[in-house]
């Protein structure tokens, strides 16, 4: 299990995608209602605020105020769980957040612990809608109900310690390990394959990966020339430079590494056969004769939502032309860059909504453009649909009004 955590300003767009995204489920709230609807709960989180305003401005104000939280268990060590589960899990991490004592790397006595448990927040669950994967949304007000700021100095790190020591109550595997021991697992079965390969070849490479379960991604410039690659292991990507010790399957090195592999029988001396020796038939493999590739230019992205939600998406490059000539930076988004948008678009391209949905609402949007039964049309070519997730994604990053309650 992992989990990421970051303080926000835009906690309304937050709130209102934890809840109302499609088929999200309220776990539980505390110190709120759980029937009331998303922009309801954000406005008693700003009264608290309202309330302690001399307090909290006292120095400077409080314009981050609210923390979010994403608990990503495995789809392994979930299977099967009741809602009554789930929120024992967050209580369980939100305990274990609390307790995580920061002072000393911070050099702050308010990084001793934050009070999570007596603030105001609502927990939502979301399963992803291609991987199928569930996970927690934690969305809490920056201060508690006494009107303490909760800390936020390496905020990242003490989700991650929470997450750890919640793993380990639980009997769980390590985050960290796994991912070491699914890089060596990797590393492995990519020197077997070098190993066997009579020459180095990249189309060659890529198949017998391919044929062992992995799905290989190349990079290559302008001159197809490949200058990196990842593997995909279930719903984990690892970059070629992540691989191997020493980095010894990275492009640049992996021709030499199979040469490594291949060193004795390179080397091996040739030795005159006696008359009645019957040589055995040795089989050469032909190097494939380079043809001319008529096939559409194609660009390859790798996405991430958080360290647990990974998206490849593969995309022509006239549409991924498309796309940049129409997406938009809204004037009234000032947290969200134009990457987003492009980021945001070219997900909806793949069929990634709730991941770019995520995108959207992680830069402040959530002004219109609602995806539920959004989608490609059956007809539609790919320029079409390409201009349409621009058009898309400009109205997902863009903020939504204040209506209402506003300061």
């Amino acid at each position: 299990m992992i989990a990421k955590a970051k303080v926000i300003s835009h906690g309304a767009n937050a709130i209102r995608y934890s809840v109302d995204k499609d088929k999200a489920e309220i776990v539980k709230t505390n110190l709120l209602p759980d029937d009331i609807s998303p922009t309801a709960m954000w406005a008693r989180m700003l009264a608290l605020q309202k309330k302690f305003e001399d307090k909290l401005n006292r120095y400077h104000p409080l314009k981050r105020n609210m923390i979010r939280i994403e608990v990503s268990p495995t789809s392994e060590e979930t299977q099967g769980w009741t809602m009554e589960e789930w929120q024992r899990l967050a209580d369980d991490f939100i305990r274990e957040f609390d307790a995580v004592d920061l002072s000393a790397k911070s050099k702050r006595k308010s990084a001793k612990a934050t009070n999570l448990k007596d603030s105001q927040y609502v927990v939502a669950l979301h399963r992803d809608s291609k991987s199928g994967i569930m996970h927690l949304h934690i969305d809490a007000n920056r201060i508690d109900i006494r009107g303490n700021v909760n800390d936020a100095h390496y905020i990242y790190e003490r989700a991650m310690a929470a997450a750890a020591k919640v793993g380990q109550q639980r009997g769980w595997k390590d985050a960290q390990e796994v991912s070491r021991q699914n890089k060596d697992a990797i590393t492995n079965d990519c020197l077997s394959v070098l190993a066997k390969m009579p020459y180095f070849d990249w189309g060659l490479y890529t198949k017998c990966l391919t044929q062992t379960g992995y799905d290989v991604k190349l990079q290559s410039d302008s001159k197809g020339q490949v200058r990196g690659y990842a593997i995909k292991r279930g719903n984990s990507i690892y970059k070629s430079s992540e691989l191997g010790k020493g980095r010894c399957l990275m492009p640049s090195k992996i021709e030499g590494t199979w040469a490594k592999l291949h060193h004795q029988e390179l080397e091996k001396p040739v030795s005159t056969p006696t008359k009645n020796t019957q040589q055995p038939k040795i089989m050469t493999v032909p190097k494939p004769m380079p043809t001319a590739d008529n096939s559409p230019k194609i660009r390859h992205f790798d996405f991430s939502t958080d360290e647990f939600h990974h998206y490849p998406v593969d995309i022509p490059q006239n549409c991924l032309e498309v796309i940049d000539k129409n997406i938009a930076l809204d004037a009234d988004n000032v947290f969200a860059k134009i990457g987003d948008v492009q980021k945001t678009a070219i997900l909806l391209f793949a069929e990634y909504i709730d991941a770019a949905t995520t995108i959207a609402a992680q830069s402040g949007g959530g002004g219109g453009g609602a995806t539920s039964g959004w989608g490609r049309d059956k007809d539609e070519d790919e320029l079409s649909w390409a201009h349409r997730c621009a058009m898309m994604a400009n109205r997902m990053c863009r903020p939504r009004k204040k209506q209402g309650y506003g300061r």
